[in-house]
C-alpha cells in the first residue's frame, strides 16, 4: 500500500472534468474506461521505475486518469503540486510556493545561497519519493530552477539532481502561459530562452522524456466539444468545426435569473462593465470598502480595485490562499452578509458547497523586481490591504484557470491577446450546450505558441526524406500587444534552385519600406493580400520542410496575418539555422535564395520538425506581382493549375499564364480575363496613383483587356485650392523631400506653420481639414479615416513643392 503524506492526492489534473461512468475493469481497462494503450503503457513503465517525465495531451486524453492509476497502484511516498491555488484545490495538493515554503520575495539566489529553508514542510521534502506538477504549463523557468535547487538541497538525498526525487510534471502546454510582468520581460529575455518550465537550467530534455497522450476518449460524452477543443488547442479550427462552434453564439442573451452563469471575457474593461450591471440589478444597499495602502506601489499591480463595491448576495472570487485553508485564490462564493468588529469590516460569504466564512481584509506585499547573482529575486517595497475579493459574475479568461463550469458565457469583443486564450475559455464549459458566445469565434482570435510546438515536435523523430523550402518576409509595422508586423514582400527558395516572390498588401502604411527595402505604395497596391498570395503559393510548398534563420517566427507572422485576414491554414514546424547563418537583403528573395544555399551548405537535420500539408483548396488561381523582374521562377512542377503568375516592375516583365518562362500559355482568353478580373478588384479597392494607372495601362496592352475603367481613376485634389492660411491639416507617414531626406514629423509641421497652416495629430470629422501622405495611396489608418469622413488627401511630394513656392515659408525643397 502506498504510504500516506500530509497530501493524498484523488486527482491530478484539471481534465478530471472529462471523467465517464466507471465501467468495470479488464487488464487492458482503467476503471473509468480507458483503454490501456502503448502511450499509458510507456507512460506507467517510466512511474514505475521512478523515471522523471513530462505528461501532456489534448483534453479528454485521460491524463488525470493514468496518474490516479499509478498513484493507486504505487507504494511511493507521493505529493501532488501546483503553480496557483485553484489548480491546487483540483488535485487536492499545495500550490509550489506552500509546499516550498517559498515566499514573495525569493529567488533563486537566495535558494543557492543557503539563506533558505523550506519551513514547515522540511520533513515531507526529505521523505518525498516522488512530487507531481500540475498545470505544468504556468510554472515559470526561473520557479522550475528554485524547486529543483531546493530539492537538492532538502530532498531525501541531498546533492543528487532533484535530492533524488522523481520529478513528474503533467499538463497542457497549449493552454495559459507563465505570468511575466513587464518589470520582469528584460530579466527573462537575456536569463532564459523562453518562461516556459522547459527553459529552466536545471530542466534537461533527456532526463524528462516527453509522453504525449493523443487517444481523445471524451469530454462529458461531447466528442463535438472535445474535437473542437482539440483543433483551436494547436490553431487550426476549420471549416464545419468552426461552423458547429459559432453556431452558439447569441449576442443579446440575457442569463435567466434563476441560473449562474459565468462570463468570461479577455479585458477587465468587459468584466467590469458586466459586474456593475449585475450588482445594479441586486437590491439592499451597496457597501463600499477603501484600501489601505503604504509605500511604493508603482510597480505593483493590485489583484482588487482600490474601493470594493458589493451587496449582500453579490456573487464573488476570492483572491488569497487562506491560511486556515477555507478558500484559495479563485474559489467562488456568495456574499450572505456583513459584521464589524474592532478592526473593522467582516464579510460572511458561502462557498458552493454551503460552509460559511468570515472574511477580513488582507495585506499583500508591493515587491520590485531585483536581478541578484545573475537571478530574479523581489524585494518588498509596500502594501496593499483590501478586502480579499471581487465581484464574479465575470472574470477574466486568465482567472478562470482551474475553473469547471457547466453555464459559460465567453465574450471574444475584446478580443484575444495571449497564447491559448481561447482555448482556456473554452475549455472551462463542460459542453456546447452549456456555452453561449456573444460573438463568433474569429481565425485571429486563435493564437498558439509556436516555441511549445517546437518543444513537443523535437520528441518525435523524423521517418522520411524531405524536400526543403527557404521562406522569407520582410515586414512593415511594429509588434504590439494585439498587432504584429505584417508581410509586404514573400519569397520561397526550393532545394532544386527554383524560386518564387511577390510583394504583399499589407493594407497598412508602409513607414520606412521605401528607405530600408526599396518598395513603395505603388508597389503594393496592386499587389495580393497574403491570404490571396498564399492561395497561388500553398500547392508549390506540398511536402516541403520550412528553413531559416527565426523559422519559427517568420512561419508565426504568416500564421497570424493569414488569421487576421480569416484563413486558418496548418503550419509546419521548420529548421531553425543559427543567427551567424542569416541572409540579409533588400528583397525577400535574396534573403531566401541566401538561406537556401547556407541551409544546403550547413548539411543539418531536420529534427523536431514537420512539412507543408497539401491546401484543402484545390483552387489556386491567384496572382503574384513581383517587383524584380530579374527574380527566378518556378519550374512546372512548383505550378500545378496555377492559372495565373504576373510580374509587374517599373517596365512591365514577362507574363506567365499557366506555364513557365520558356513556355507561356498566353493564348487562353478565360486566363487572361482571369488576370484582368483579378487586377481590376485589386484596383477597386484602393486608391491609385498616377504610376500605378501607368503600370496597369501597359498590363492593359500586354492583355489586350480593359482593366481600369474611367470611373476607377479618381480626379487628384488642387493642392493650390486647398490650402489656405488656417487650413487644419494632418501629416502621416515617414516623408522625403525632394533630395531623399527623411523628415521627422517635427519638422513637417513646422513646415506647415510657417506656411500659415495648422498643423492638427489627428483625422476627425470636424477639426482636420486636409491629410498629408508620405506617399500617394497610402492605406494607413489615418488616410482610412479621412476616406470615410471624405477629407481631401495630397501626397508629400505635393506639399513639399506647395511650401517651395509659397512665399511665406522658410523652407525650400532640397535645401
Amino acid at each position: 500500500m502506498r504510504r500516506s503524506l500530509p497530501v493524498e492526492c484523488r486527482s491530478a489534473d484539471i481534465d478530471a472534468q472529462s471523467e465517464t461512468p466507471i465501467t468495470p475493469t479488464s487488464p487492458d481497462r482503467t476503471p473509468d474506461g480507458i483503454v490501456l494503450t502503448d502511450e499509458f503503457q510507456r507512460a506507467l513503465t517510466l512511474l514505475a521505475q521512478g523515471q522523471n517525465m513530462f505528461l501532456t495531451g489534448k483534453a479528454g486524453t485521460g491524463k488525470s486518469t493514468l496518474i490516479r492509476r499509478f498513484m493507486a497502484d504505487t507504494d511511493r511516498n507521493v505529493v501532488v503540486a501546483a503553480p496557483t491555488g485553484i489548480a491546487a484545490l483540483n488535485v487536492d495538493g499545495y500550490t509550489i510556493h506552500r509546499l516550498f515554503g517559498f515566499r514573495t520575495t525569493t529567488g533563486l539566489h537566495e535558494v543557492r545561497s543557503g539563506d533558505y529553508r523550506p519551513g514547515r514542510f522540511a520533513r515531507t521534502l526529505a521523505s518525498l519519493d516522488t512530487l507531481i506538477i500540475d498545470e505544468a504549463s504556468m510554472v515559470r523557468a526561473d520557479l522550475f530552477d528554485m524547486l529543483a535547487a531546493a530539492l537538492t538541497q532538502f530532498g531525501p538525498h541531498p546533492g543528487r539532481p532533484f535530492g533524488g526525487v522523481q520529478v513528474v510534471l503533467v499538463g497542457d502546454l497549449y493552454q495559459l502561459p507563465p505570468v511575466v510582468s513587464e518589470h520582469e520581460r528584460e530579466f527573462f529575455s537575456t536569463a532564459y530562452e523562453t518562461p516556459y518550465f522547459f527553459s529552466a537550467r536545471s530542466f534537461d530534455r533527456d532526463d524528462f522524456p516527453t509522453v504525449a497522450l493523443t487517444k481523445v476518449f471524451r469530454q462529458l460524452g461531447d466528442d463535438r466539444m472535445a474535437a473542437i477543443l482539440n483543433d483551436i488547442r494547436e490553431g487550426v479550427l476549420l471549416g464545419h468545426a468552426r461552423e458547429q462552434l459559432n453556431a452558439r453564439t447569441d449576442p443579446d442573451f440575457v442569463p435567466p435569473d434563476d441560473e449562474f452563469w459565468m462570463t468570461l471575457a479577455g479585458t477587465n474593461r468587459l468584466v467590469t462593465a458586466r459586474n456593475r450591471t449585475q450588482l445594479d440589478r441586486l437590491p439592499g444597499d451597496e457597501m463600499v470598502h477603501h484600501a489601505r495602502t503604504s509605500g511604493d506601489l508603482s510597480l505593483f499591480d493590485p489583484p482588487v480595485e482600490e474601493t470594493v463595491r458589493f451587496k449582500v448576495g453579490a456573487q464573488v472570487m476570492m483572491l488569497n490562499n487562506d491560511q486556515s485553508d477555507r478558500w484559495v485564490n479563485g474559489t467562488i462564493a456568495r456574499v450572505v452578509g456583513v459584521d464589524h468588529d474592532r478592526h473593522g469590516a467582516v464579510v460572511v460569504v458561502e462557498f458552493p458547497d454551503g460552509t460559511t466564512a468570515d472574511v477580513t481584509p488582507f495585506t499583500w506585499e508591493a515587491t520590485r523586481p531585483v536581478v541578484d547573482g545573475g537571478s530574479l529575486r523581489r524585494e518588498v517595497v509596500g502594501a496593499f490591504t483590501q478586502m480579499p475579493f471581487k465581484l464574479a459574475w465575470a472574470i477574466t479568461i486568465h482567472k478562470s484557470q482551474g475553473q469547471t463550469l457547466h453555464r459559460l458565457v465567453v465574450d471574444l469583443s475584446g478580443g484575444m491577446f495571449s497564447f491559448g486564450q481561447l482555448y482556456v475559455a473554452l475549455s472551462r464549459c463542460t459542453s456546447l450546450q452549456g456555452l453561449v458566445l456573444k460573438r463568433p469565434v474569429l481565425p485571429k482570435d486563435m493564437k498558439t505558441d509556436r516555441r511549445i510546438a517546437r518543444f513537443l515536435r523535437a520528441s518525435v523523430p523524423g521517418d522520411q526524406a524531405r524536400r526543403y523550402c527557404a521562406i522569407a518576409v520582410l515586414t512593415v509595422g511594429e509588434e504590439g500587444r494585439m498587432s504584429r508586423p505584417r508581410p509586404v514582400e514573400l519569397a520561397v527558395a526550393f532545394d532544386d534552385g527554383t524560386a518564387v516572390t511577390t510583394l504583399v498588401n499589407p493594407q497598412r502604411d508602409l513607414a520606412d519600406a521605401r528607405i530600408a527595402y526599396g518598395i513603395s505604395v505603388s508597389d503594393v497596391l496592386l499587389a495580393p493580400t497574403l491570404r490571396e498570395a498564399w492561395a497561388v503559393i500553398a500547392p508549390m510548398l506540398t511536402g516541403c520542410t520550412p528553413v531559416g534563420v527565426g523559422v519559427d517566427e517568420t512561419m508565426g507572422l504568416i500564421d497570424f496575418e493569414l488569421k487576421r485576414l480569416g484563413q486558418v491554414v496548418p503550419m509546419p514546424m521548420g529548421v531553425d539555422l543559427p543567427r551567424r547563418t542569416g541572409a540579409t537583403g533588400r528583397s525577400a528573395l535574396d534573403v531566401a535564395t541566401a538561406t537556401m544555399a547556407a541551409f544546403t551548405e550547413s548539411g543539418m537535420g531536420d529534427t523536431g520538425s514537420s512539412a507543408f500539408e497539401e491546401p484543402e483548396s484545390a483552387e489556386v488561381s491567384g496572382l503574384l506581382i513581383s517587383r524584380d523582374h530579374h527574380t527566378a521562377t518556378p519550374t512546372a512542377a512548383h505550378l500545378p493549375a496555377l492559372s495565373a503568375l504576373l510580374r509587374v516592375s517599373q517596365s512591365v516583365g514577362t507574363v506567365l499564364l499557366g506555364g513557365t518562362a520558356d513556355a507561356p500559355c498566353d493564348e487562353d482568353p478565360a486566363v487572361r480575363r482571369s488576370v484582368a478580373d483579378q487586377l481590376r478588384a485589386a484596383a477597386a479597392r484602393v486608391t491609385l496613383t498616377d504610376e500605378v494607372i501607368e503600370r496597369v495601362r501597359a498590363v492593359e496592352a500586354l492583355l489586350d483587356t480593359e482593366i481600369l475603367s474611367e470611373t476607377m481613376i479618381l480626379e487628384r485634389p488642387d493642392i493650390n485650392a486647398l490650402l489656405a492660411p488656417g487650413t487644419r491639416i494632418c501629416f502621416t507617414g515617414t516623408a522625403q523631400d525632394a533630395a531623399g531626406r527623411v523628415l521627422e514629423r517635427d519638422e513637417v509641421e513646422q513646415l506647415a506653420v510657417s506656411a500659415g497652416l495648422t498643423p492638427v495629430k489627428t483625422v476627425s470629422k470636424t477639426r482636420c481639414d486636409v491629410l498629408v501622405t508620405a506617399e500617394a495611396g497610402t492605406q494607413s489608418g489615418k488616410a482610412r479615416k479621412a476616406a470615410e469622413f471624405g477629407k481631401p488627401v495630397v501626397c508629400a511630394d505635393e506639399f513639399f513643392a506647395w511650401v517651395a513656392a509659397h512665399p511665406a515659408a522658410k523652407y525650400h525643397s532640397g535645401s
